[in-house]
């Protein structure tokens, strides 16, 4: 099997690097990455202090997140998406979602971090063909009725998906 490694460690720097300048831009603040210890998968500072980063995404299914990376990845065979029929893909794509969210909420590898910085951000970039305000909801009800032990290794969960050729940093309300 190929190394897809370097293929999700340059996704996740992306949207590490999207996270930055959005942030940078709506605190007016000046963070840049300092290292990448994996995990976090970033440690960040700006002039008053130092947080971390975590990204995380969620896939609409496993075959999809297969279909990405095996084009994206260097001497590895395509594996495609099966073709159809699909159905109820809000659905099967939120408890992707949730599950993926609330795995890294109740993860207790972070809780170092969390003690040397603060909580950190959880990013979750979302990959989702037909993703739209639909979506968000189904993932939005089905987060509400959901039980898990959030560790409050995060200060705030960021979904992140492209609109208007830029990605957009939506706040994920915490239970």
């Amino acid at each position: 099997m190929a190394n897809r490694r370097p293929v999700q460690q340059a996704h996740e720097r992306y949207f590490v690097d999207q996270f930055l300048i959005w942030i940078n831009s709506a605190y007016r603040s000046n963070f840049k990455v300092t290292s990448e210890p994996n995990p976090p998968d970033a440690i960040i500072r700006s002039s008053k202090t130092t947080r971390w980063v975590e990204v995380s995404t969620a896939f609409w299914t496993f075959e999809y997140a297969r279909d990405l990376y095996s084009y994206a990845t260097p001497n590895e065979p395509y594996k495609p998406v099966v073709p159809g029929p699909y159905y109820d893909m809000d659905h099967f794509f939120a408890n992707e979602f949730v599950s993926v969210v609330s795995k890294k909420l109740e993860k207790k590898s972070y809780i170092p971090w969390k003690n040397k910085y603060g909580p950190g951000y959880l990013i979750v970039p979302i990959k989702h063909p037909w993703f739209d305000g639909e979506t968000i909801r189904v993932m939005k009800d089905l987060w509400n009725n959901c039980i898990f032990n959030d560790l409050g290794c995060f200060r705030s969960v960021r979904i992140a998906f492209p609109s208007l050729k830029k990605i957009k940093f939506y706040r994920w309300p915490k239970k």
